[in-house]
This record gives C-alpha cells, sequence and structure tokens, in this order.
C-alpha cells in the first residue's frame, strides 16, 4: 500500500491556487485517507515518479484544500478499498456509482462527474455523421470498433451481436490502439469512455483531429463515498459544500482542459 501526503500537492500550483476561502467550519482535525488506483487513465493513474495523477486526483485535490483538511492517497485495489471503508480504515473512494449495498456502510456525495461513452469519428466526417446513433452507424457500414469486454449502456448491448455478425464490429483491448486506428483511418468510429477517448488523442498530440459525436451512448454519474464508520454526517455536507464550490469555479473549467477540448464536448 502506498501513502502520499496533501504536502505533494502544494507544489502544483493547479491546486495550490485553486481556492483560497477555506471552510471555516470543516472537521480538520485529523488528516484523511483516500483511496485511489494505479490504472485508471485518465481519471487515477501513477507518474513515472508513482504519484498519483489524474482527473479525480486534481478535484479530490482541490475539494479537501478548499475544506482546510490534511489528506493523504492511499494505492489500493478497490474492492480491498471497499473493505477498508466498510471497516473504518479507509475515509474517501471516488467514482463509486450508488448501490444499495453500498450504501449500508457509505455515504455518498453529490455527483461531481458523468462517466460517458461516446462515438469518435474524425472531424473530416463530423457533419456527416452528427446525427448518428449506434443503430445508426450500423446499418450504414461504418467500421466500428470497441472494447473487449467493456459496458457501453443498453443502447450498443442491444446492437452489439448484429453489428458483430454483420463484421462491421471488431473489439480489441486496446483503447490507445482503437483511436489510433481511427486517426489512420482504418476505422470509422471507435466506441470508448469520453475522456479516455481524449487522453489517448491527447497522448498522440492529435486532438484537433477527431471528435464525439453528440449523441452519447451511455451517461452515469459517479460520486465519492464516505465512510460511515470514520466521517460524520456533518463532514460529508462540508464535503459537498467545498465539492460545489470547485465544480463551479473558473479554475475548474481550465482543470477541464488538460483533459478535453474547451468546446464541442457532448452532454446528453
Amino acid at each position: 500500500m502506498k501513502v502520499f501526503s496533501s504536502s505533494i500537492y502544494w507544489c502544483i500550483a493547479i491546486v495550490v491556487t485553486f481556492f483560497y476561502s477555506n471552510l471555516a467550519q470543516a472537521d480538520c482535525a485529523r488528516s484523511y485517507s483516500i483511496a485511489y488506483s494505479s490504472d485508471y487513465i485518465p481519471y487515477q493513474y501513477q507518474s513515472e515518479s508513482e504519484a498519483p495523477m489524474g482527473l479525480d486526483i486534481d478535484i479530490t485535490s482541490a475539494v479537501m484544500t478548499e475544506l482546510g483538511c490534511k489528506f493523504e492517497f492511499v494505492l489500493i485495489p478497490s474492492k480491498r478499498a471497499q473493505l477498508l471503508l466498510k471497516s473504518g480504515s479507509l475515509d474517501l473512494m471516488p467514482a463509486a456509482s450508488i448501490t444499495g449495498e453500498r450504501s449500508a456502510y457509505a455515504h455518498f456525495s453529490n455527483p461531481y462527474r458523468n462517466e460517458a461513452v461516446a462515438m469518435f469519428v474524425r472531424v473530416e466526417d463530423h457533419s456527416k455523421y452528427q446525427q448518428y446513433h449506434f443503430k445508426d452507424a450500423i446499418d450504414n457500414g461504418l467500421r466500428t470498433v470497441a472494447g473487449l469486454g467493456g459496458w457501453y449502456g443498453s443502447e450498443y448491448g442491444k446492437e452489439k451481436e448484429r453489428a458483430l455478425a454483420a463484421g462491421v464490429l471488431r473489439l480489441n483491448a486496446s483503447t490507445s490502439v482503437r483511436i489510433h486506428q481511427l486517426l489512420d483511418k482504418r476505422v470509422d468510429v471507435v466506441v470508448a469512455d469520453l475522456f479516455v477517448g481524449y487522453h489517448h488523442a491527447i497522448e498522440a498530440n492529435r486532438l484537433s483531429e477527431i471528435t464525439p459525436l453528440p449523441h452519447l451512448l451511455n451517461s452515469e454519474p459517479v460520486h465519492y463515498m464516505l465512510s460511515k464508520s470514520s466521517v460524520s454526517d456533518k463532514f460529508v455536507m462540508e464535503f459537498n459544500l467545498a465539492l460545489s464550490a470547485v465544480l463551479n469555479s473558473e479554475e475548474y473549467q481550465v482543470l477541464l482542459e488538460k483533459y478535453r477540448p474547451a468546446t464541442g464536448v457532448p452532454t446528453n
């Protein structure tokens, strides 16, 4: 289990300059432990120096800084993190969906982002396909590629077997490979998580060449889980106020531009 103190982030300008008006009533008598994953790019991952990075890391750091609370990121697998959260040995965990089972041992924050599944196309083809849903792409024989075993929503699930049988849908295990296939004109459509697709285009320095279609295949909110065994109802309320302050700030919009274009992002 690897731990990174919040002191690391005081040298990162985007976090240091985020907010100056800490919530005076926040319960910050102790440091809070926050789980993260090393392989959830671009939301949570590690730098070459093994420091935590990603959109969830940046948002979490900003919220805890707004609260004025000390915190530490703990590298730990998701299933084990949930067990520790249940016992009170871990305080927070980002990127969680609400379930009845989890609600028995965790508070849930307000939603802080959506996990959205998009159909990426080349910019030059956007006007031709901008009204397309997944069924339209299949009916018109667009060469489409998606991930092995991925859940991309009910619309994709309904058409998947038909698309495979027609030979217009292929599957592989790498979003990076899929985005490069699109960039190199070997496929017409890539089905991918919105921010994951953007990430790999940014990594290739070719973000301007692809764009998602307006219609999203799936979009579901994610929340923070906060342990009912270690975190008070009062802190949850304060956390939600700080989260709202972050998400509604101009600094947050600047932060998002590290992970996606400033304009043209679908929202349905």
